[in-house]
């Protein structure tokens, strides 16, 4: 089984004061925002020497929840100067937010080869935030998103100059340089909870990454496995799905239980409050769902957010535990849902990034030999 690490990368000013989306800009400390990211360059060599086979860069935009990341593509061409063996991985890029998916492609071609073939990419659809941010219309965002993903395939593959003359993007010559290392391009990855969106993955043979309570998630890979085998011609390894989940690990089952609540009360405190949000949002993402539909699920409908709570641990949302605990929970949860690829947040409240390092060698030491072993367990 392999693991891979979501970054969070928040921005937080003022540790004992809420923070507002959006963020304005006298809140940008520029000394701070520089060490961050010295910071974070320190923590990237250091789980890729620990051995993990995945590091995550998301996007966000305006907001303290993935405050240092409005690029992952920047900082996936940075890590590529500071790892030697640890894959890449976007997750995601929000291409309906891209006016030039064509650059896209070129840059991600670029970082392919600077990475020397260790680029994994990860395209979802934008969220409310995203689309407040860039003014992309809810009516549009998943024709441009799946517009975009065509076109940068075509870039990657197509060995001569073509013209894309599609319903959001048009170019009378397309010829990118440089290619992508891997051939004939890097294997995509998405994440998606609505019907819809699950079979378009499939169709494309994009590998899934899959959220929420395991009883969930199970049936969310369970359909887009039988999606993909039944109405596209293929069928899905274990590797090509993911499970993700919060994380926390202590080096006891007394320390885990000293700092559990502590940790996930500084987590709350720590992102903005729903009373912080800009209007707007609330009502983009009431937008979104009503072009979506669940009913592969048994609840009929999709789980919006991890619980931070008892719950969330007991749906199987929040890996917490010492390492003995923490490698019961990671093998029950693959036998249930049959994902190949672990997906974890180990960055929780105001944890410092040399916490969050500390907590991922004692994982590195502890676990991963033993999830190295796990053989692929259909879900059942």
């Amino acid at each position: 089984m392999e693991v891979w690490i979501r970054q969070s990368m928040p921005y937080h000013c003022e540790p004992d004061a809420l923070m507002p989306y959006p963020v304005p800009g006298w809140m940008w400390n520029r000394a701070l925002g520089e060490q961050l990211y010295a910071d974070r360059m320190r923590f990237i060599r250091r789980v890729d020497e620990f051995g993990f086979d995945g590091l995550i860069f998301t996007e966000h935009h305006y907001g303290p929840n993935g405050g240092l990341t409005p690029s992952p593509t920047v900082m996936l061409a940075a890590a590529t100067q500071v790892t030697e063996q640890i894959k890449l991985v976007t997750m995601g890029i929000s291409l309906a937010l891209y006016p030039h998916p064509v650059r896209v492609a070129e840059e991600l071609a670029m970082v392919d080869n600077l990475s020397h073939g260790r680029l994994v990419p990860g395209f979802i659809s934008s969220g409310g935030q995203n689309m407040y941010a860039y003014g992309v219309p809810v009516q549009e965002e998943r024709g441009r998103y799946h517009e975009a993903y065509d076109l940068i395939v075509k870039a990657w593959t197509e060995e001569n100059p073509f013209a894309w003359h599609g319903e959001y993007f048009d170019y009378e010559c397309v010829s990118i340089l440089p290619r992508p290392l891997q051939v004939p391009h890097p294997q995509c990855w998405t994440t998606a909870t609505s019907a819809e969106s699950i079979q378009w993955a499939a169709e494309k043979r994009l590998h899934f990454i899959s959220h929420g309570p395991t009883s969930e998630v199970a049936e969310r890979l369970a359909y887009y496995r039988d999606y993909a085998t039944t109405q596209c011609g293929w069928t899905p390894a274990p590797g090509a799905t993911g499970l993700a989940r919060e994380f926390y690990i202590g080096p006891t089952r007394a320390k885990v239980e000293q700092m559990v609540d502590e940790v996930f009360t500084r987590d709350l405190a720590s992102d903005y409050p729903f009373i912080f949000e800009h209007p707007k949002l609330a009502e983009l993402e009431r937008a979104r769902y009503q072009v979506r539909s669940y009913d592969y699920l048994s609840t009929k409908q999709s789980f919006r957010g991890a619980s931070w709570n008892a719950e969330g641990m007991r749906s199987g949302q929040f890996l917490v535990g010492d390492p003995d605990s923490l490698t019961e929970q990671i093998i029950a949860q693959q036998r249930t849902t049959g994902a190949g690829v672990l997906i974890i947040r180990p960055e929780l409240g105001d944890m410092t990034i040399q916490e969050v390092g500390d907590g991922m060698e004692l994982f590195a030491r502890e676990v991963l030999p033993v999830l190295r072993k796990l053989e692929p367990v259909a879900a059942g």
